[in-house]
């Protein structure tokens, strides 16, 4: 019998393509979403169940019959902190809640990120797992806060936290956010020297798999990236390259600059009813003086999974 695997956030960028990869190694996939749609998906092996995350009577009733939860929903931007804490903490803190109430629950991955270790103080070493969390920004501290509720999962469930950094891929809002800037010729320069770890989405998505699959990632927690780190302007630098447009002009932006630019995104992101592409805890990560990087090492020595250079992903992606 097929093993039934509930995910969260299986609509967005990196939810659709683990679908996909769980139903090619057989599972069952059940996606949470807040809203129905008129129909199911054509595929008997694929459904689509109503929830709500602030409710944990609805998550028991989507779990329901489930082997396995991914829990990737979250929120990236927000206008207040309790934007964040309500989506990455409180709902994660439901979503542990149902799953110590649902019978035959075995495995519980969270989807959290680099943001909820911190940033690295210097260009030779990395964040590990081993470091202890210093997050900067409200994403961050809320992701954490996920990672925490997670951690009280009822013995008998295993539990796996994965903390990708930036990732990409075809078709990924965000990477084609830049790509439009790339195209016009203008890319305004956010992070100074800082560097910055890429993790590919099929190489995440991989891992996502391969965790059901390996011993050794019960109670741990993982970082999921390419080894190499990359100045901000190399990796516009090698996009560009991808798209096959010139690099861009990329002035730096002094903290003054930002802080307008994310107060106009977000005024005009309320009066749309949108996400805004830039707000006031992006620019708290931004000009952090140090660096946005990450070691796999802990993960590939468990796994000898293999990682998509930043230019071959790049050219997979446009």
């Amino acid at each position: 019998m097929k093993k039934t695997v509930l995910v969260t956030g299986g609509n967005g960028f990196i939810g659709k393509k683990l679908t996909d990869a769980l139903l090619q190694e057989g599972f069952k996939v059940r996606i949470v979403s807040r809203r129905l749609p008129k129909q199911q998906p054509l595929n008997p092996d694929v459904s689509i169940v109503q929830a709500d995350y602030q409710n944990v009577d609805s998550l028991c009733k989507a779990m329901k019959g489930c082997h396995y939860v991914y829990h990737l929903a979250a929120a990236i931007f927000g206008f207040q902190f309790n934007d964040f804490h309500r989506a990455n903490t409180v709902a994660t803190q439901n979503m542990v809640q149902a799953s110590n109430q649902t019978e035959g629950l075995e495995r519980f991955i969270y989807v959290s990120s680099l943001a909820a270790s911190g940033f690295a103080p210097t260009a030779t070493q990395p964040r590990t797992e081993s470091d202890t969390p210093t997050p900067c920004s409200d994403y961050g501290i809320t992701k954490l806060g996920g990672e925490e509720a997670v951690k009280t999962l009822k013995e008998g469930i295993s539990w796996t936290i994965v903390r990708p950094p930036i990732v990409y891929g075809k078709n990924d809002s965000g990477v084609s956010k830049i790509a439009s800037w790339v195209r016009r010729g203008l890319m305004v320069n956010t992070s100074g020297k800082g560097l910055f770890s890429f993790v590919y989405v099929e190489d995440l998505v991989k891992a996502l798999v391969l965790i059901t699959q390996l011993q050794g990632t019960h109670k741990e927690t993982f970082f999921i990236s390419e080894e190499a780190t990359y100045l901000w302007p190399v990796f516009i630098e090698k996009m560009a390259a991808a798209m096959g447009v010139r690099k861009p002009f990329m002035p730096n932006a002094p903290l003054w600059v930002l802080k307008i630019a994310a107060n106009i995104y977000s005024f005009f992101a309320r009066i749309s009813g949108s996400q805004p592409a830039l707000n006031y805890d992006k620019v708290k990560e931004a000009v952090i003086a140090g660096h946005w990087i990450c070691s796999s090492a802990k993960w590939r020595e468990l796994s000898r999974q293999e990682f998509t250079s930043l230019d071959e992903g790049l050219k997979k992606s446009f």
